[in-house]
This record gives structure tokens, C-alpha cells and sequence, in this order.
């Protein structure tokens, strides 16, 4: 699949194109107007590729008015591109003459703006699936379309340097070597997708295995092994306990009984303890009360009409003679003796009463009761509660475990299937052996030196080393092209369906002998270059043609035309 045509177009108030860019087969340079222009890196010459990019799923837009580095915001760019609903289409196609089975990929850049195949409003996850069959005819949508496309789509990659295979921000080496096994068709794709998905299973189990191990607090299996052995010590031991205190079987057959027992027993204690407790009191009060009769009659009459003349004298008429006085003192204390003596009597009726249904109670259950007065079912219930104490915790403890050997098991079922799967595929290393036959050929050319790519026992999944050992005269960047090269020829030999085409920026450290290789093997390939690259860079190289440049960009003709 090749890419035709993008356009930049105003949708609002009416639609307008505001740039159209035209590509070809071969080489593809966007640049910037030359010399006489001021700040040839800062015109847009890696929009257009992010824009490219964005039609090819990139999930973030606003990096195109936002800066990554800086974080900052053109803002004048942003307020046109959503007022104006700003849309890019990228028209591909099979080939580059024939129009009959264009497809367009229509993308707003604006705030909530939708995407489109052909006309039709594509959600993005349907989107991507849809990229996925026209660029890679992969309808399992496994490896996904954006995992892929960063192998042919390489802009502002920061890790131009020996890491280039791991194209991703972040994968693992599994994804990366389904990744690889889809490109290089290293074995059946079915096998490779069953491998990578209980590959991502068994991973997601041993770290719920571990999360579990972490939340308990389990440092080893046999620690909780060693825990429940104990705690099933420790129960025998209490109920052994229980049973030389108190017969456990009719204890528990009674159990409510006993405890109805204990608390009317405790009851009737509690009740005498208090009646016996107002009794004294009663007692108290009377022989007070008694005293006070007694002082009453030994007081000289005298004396207290000594006292009544002196009150009389103060206040006026009493109202009361003083014999009627005397005697109602008199009446007034022995009147006292008598409420309590009547009150005692009272309590004494009270206590006997309850006393006789205490005594009740002992010859009804004599047994209980003794054990009762001995503190043994106090005993007995604080066992209890140990007990139970202990088989909450035995129980929590062979939950643990049986989650854990649950876990276990599933962990090493993943392990067995994935070794099966593992086992039942055939790994096609002449597919390597075909690509490493370009490879160190286009690597050859552009770097001075051959290189190779191999597999890799454990770890990443692939890896490049030198053919034979002597000084490079190249640069990573070169040795990068010529790896996205080969595989471009990998694939038309292997006649897989993937993109037609390499997109890269930053090429100017890249030298002139290895920028002229470059341009003799994309022209003898049937794919597409487009890179951005400064016009001094490429000026006066005579591989270089006029139909080469498909867009020029300066200050005053940026992407946009702001």
C-alpha cells in the first residue's frame, strides 16, 4: 500500500484545501526553501510527517499546535485549526497509477473530531482494525496496527542508536516477538498469536500470584503450611482443656441452659447482695433513730423553755404551747423508729424470699451450679473464646492456602500449555537468512560495513551484529535505513501484505555516499521514501531530481499557510 496523496482543508464555513501534497514511488524529500530562508528546521517539515501519522492512527493531534519538548502551545495555530475544522485525508493505494481502489483516511485535528475510511465515521478502535486489513490484510488484529506501523513510521524517535529494534515506547519482549514473528512470518501466525496471548496470560497470573504472596504477607508456601500445623496443635490442646474442665459434649448439648443457669444464679447474687446491702443501711438509721428517742427524754424540760421563751420573744406568737411542743417532738422521733423498724421487717421478708428461690434453684441444679462456684464455666467460656479465636484464624489460614495452590496450579497449567504451543510450532529461520542476504548488502552500501540480524536465545527477541569485525564508517541513522530497506525487499519477495513505504526525519547526519546508496536502493525498490530533511543537506546532489522534492516549506509557507 502506497501513500497517494495528503490534503489539508478547511472544513468550516465551507471546505477549502489549504495544501495538497502529491507523493511518488522512490524518493520523497519535504524541505525547506534553502539559504536564503531564516530557520530551516522550524517550518514544518516534521508536521507534514506527524500529520501523515496521525492519518495512521497517532492518538495525540494536539502535537501539532502543541510543542513535546517545551510543552508549549501555539496558540494562533490551535484557534485556526478549530475554527476553521481543520481535516487531513491521506488517499493510499495499491499501486500508484490506478485511482480504482484509493482509500481515504480522513482525520479532524480539532477537539472531539472524527475519523473517516472512505466516508464513513469509523470509531478509533474500529478505526485501527481497519488500517490493520488495508495496510497489513491482518484480520485477527493481532499483532494491533499501531504495533506495526512504528516499524515504517519513524518520527522524532529519540532512540536512534542500537536500541532502533525496539520501536515501541513500551512493549515487552513477548509483544516484540509476536511483532517480529507477524513481520518476518517466523512461524504460523495463528501459533504465534496463541504463544503471545498465553504468554500475557500466564504473566498476568504469576502477578497475581505474587500480589496475593504480598498482600499476606506469604514469604514462603511453607510458612503457612507450618502456621496451619500449628494452629491445628493448638485447637487439640484447647479442646482437651475444655473437656477435662467440663464434660464438652452435654456442655454444648446444654449449652443455653447453662448459660440461662449462670445468669439467674448471678442474678440472685447480685439481688441478696443489694437487699443485704439496704438492710444495713436500714439497721443504722434505726439504732440512730433510737438514740435520738433516748436523748429526747433525757433533756431537761427547763432547758427547753428556756428556749421556746427566747424564740417567742423573737419571732411573736408561736401558735403552739410548750407542752404541745415537747410531745411532738417526742412523737416526731419515735414515729422515725417505727417506719424503719417496719422497713427492716420488710427486708428481712425479702431477703428469706429470695434466699428460698436461690435455694430453689441449687437443688434443681446442684451440678451446674458447683461448677458454676468453682469458676470452671468462666474458665471454660474463656477457652471457648480461644478456641474460636484459633479457628477463625485456621480458617483464614486455609483459605490463603487454598487460593494460593488454586493460583499455583493455574500458573503452572499456563506453563504447560504455553510449552506445548511452544513445542507444536516450527520456526522459519530461512525467512532471516533471506533478509540478512539484503541487510548486509544495503548495510554494505550505506554504512561501509555489513551487518546482521539474528535471534536471540532469551530477552529481546532479535538483535544485529557486525558481519565481520572492522571500523564503520556510517552512522546508526544509515544502518536504520538499510534494515527498514531490507525488509522492504524481505517483504515483496515474501509477497506480504504491509506498507509501501518508509517515513523518517532527521537524516542530515546521515553522509553524502550513504544518502546517495540510499536514493540507488529505494529507486531499484517498488516502495516509497519520504523524509524531512534541510535543503542544503540534499543541494547539488546530481541523484537528486526535481520530481525528488514534493513539498518546499519556509516562514512564510508553513503547513497550515499561518
Amino acid at each position: 500500500m502506497f501513500i497517494k496523496q495528503l490534503i489539508i482543508k478547511e472544513t468550516y464555513p465551507t471546505t477549502k484545501n489549504i495544501r495538497d501534497i502529491t507523493f511518488q514511488k522512490g524518493m520523497n524529500f519535504i524541505v525547506d526553501a534553502g539559504k536564503d530562508q531564516q530557520k530551516g528546521n522550524a517550518v514544518g517539515k516534521t508536521t507534514i510527517l506527524r500529520l501523515i501519522d496521525i492519518c495512521l492512527g497517532a492518538r495525540d493531534r494536539k502535537y501539532i499546535y502543541n510543542d513535546f519538548e517545551t510543552n508549549q502551545t501555539n496558540k494562533v495555530l490551535r484557534d485556526y485549526i478549530f475554527k476553521s475544522k481543520i481535516f487531513v485525508d491521506l488517499i493510499v493505494g495499491k499501486d500508484m497509477v490506478s485511482t480504482e481502489n484509493d482509500i481515504v483516511l480522513s482525520v479532524g485535528l480539532f477537539e472531539r473530531a472524527k475519523r473517516y475510511i472512505n466516508g464513513e465515521e469509523q470509531p478509533y478502535s474500529r478505526y485501527l482494525e481497519e488500517l490493520n486489513k488495508i495496510f497489513f490484510d491482518n484480520n485477527t488484529n493481532v499483532p494491533t496496527f499501531r504495533q506495526l506501523i512504528h516499524m515504517f513510521v519513524r518520527i522524532n524517535q529519540k532512540n536512534d542508536n542500537n536500541k532502533f529494534l525496539e520501536f515501541l515506547e513500551r512493549a515487552s519482549n513477548d509483544t516484540y516477538e509476536n511483532i517480529y514473528s507477524y513481520l518476518f512470518e517466523l512461524q504460523e501466525q495463528s501459533v504465534g498469536n496463541e504463544i503471545l496471548s498465553l504468554k500475557k496470560e500466564l504473566s498476568a497470573k504469576e502477578k497475581e500470584l505474587s500480589n496475593f504472596s504480598n498482600l499476606n504477607n506469604i514469604k514462603s508456601v511453607d510458612v503457612i503450611n507450618q502456621k496451619i500445623l500449628l494452629l491445628e496443635t493448638q485447637i487439640e490442646d484447647l479442646n482437651k482443656q475444655m473437656d477435662v474442665l467440663i464434660n464438652s459434649k452435654k456442655f454444648k448439648e446444654n449449652e443455653e441452659k447453662i448459660s440461662e443457669i449462670k445468669i439467674e444464679y448471678a442474678d440472685f447474687n447480685d439481688k441478696l447482695d443489694l437487699l443485704l446491702f439496704k438492710r444495713q443501711r436500714v439497721v443504722t438509721i434505726l439504732e440512730e433513730a433510737q438514740e435520738e428517742v433516748s436523748q429526747s427524754i433525757d433533756i431537761n424540760n427547763d432547758i427547753l423553755l428556756d428556749f421556746y421563751k427566747e424564740t417567742l420573744n423573737l419571732i411573736g406568737d408561736l401558735h403552739k404551747e410548750f407542752g404541745e411542743l415537747v410531745t411532738f417532738n417526742e412523737q416526731l422521733a419515735q414515729n422515725k423508729v417505727n417506719y424503719f423498724r417496719v422497713r427492716l421487717l420488710k427486708l428481712d421478708d425479702n431477703i428469706a424470699e429470695l434466699k428460698k428461690s436461690k435455694e430453689k434453684l441449687l437443688k434443681e441444679h446442684s451440678n451446674i451450679i458447683m461448677l458454676i462456684e468453682d469458676n470452671k464455666i468462666d474458665e471454660y467460656t474463656n477457652l471457648q473464646k480461644d478456641l474460636a479465636e484459633y479457628n477463625k484464624e485456621l480458617g483464614k489460614s486455609k483459605s490463603i492456602q487454598e487460593i494460593y495452590r488454586y493460583l499455583e496450579e493455574e500458573v503452572e497449567e499456563y506453563k504447560e500449555s504455553l510449552n506445548k504451543a511452544e513445542e507444536s510450532s516450527s520456526i522459519v529461520d530461512a525467512n532471516i537468512g533471506i533478509f540478512n542476504t539484503e541487510f548486509t548488502k544495503y548495510s554494505s552500501q550505506t554504512n561501509g560495513e555489513p551487518f546482521m540480524l539474528y535471534k536471540k536465545d532469551k530477552g529481546f527477541p532479535l538483535g544485529i551484529d557486525y558481519v565481520k569485525s572492522s571500523l564503520s564508517t556510517g552512522t546508526r541513522k544509515s544502518l536504520i535505513i538499510a534494515f527498514d530497506l531490507a525488509y522492504q525487499k524481505l517483504a515483496e519477495i515474501l509477497g506480504k501484505s504491509v506498507p509501501n513505504f518508509i517515513i523518517h526525519d532527521i537524516i542530515e547526519i546521515v553522509d553524502k555516499v550513504a544518502l546517495n546508496s540510499i536514493i540507488d536502493i529505494v529507486n531499484s525498490l517498488d516502495t516509497q521514501y519520504i523524509v524531512a530533511v534541510l535543503k542544503e543537506k540534499i543541494e547539488g546532489n546530481e541523484k537528486i531530481v526535481d520530481e525528488d522534492i514534493v513539498e518546499v516549506l519556509s516562514e512564510s509557507n508553513k503547513p497550515f499557510g499561518i
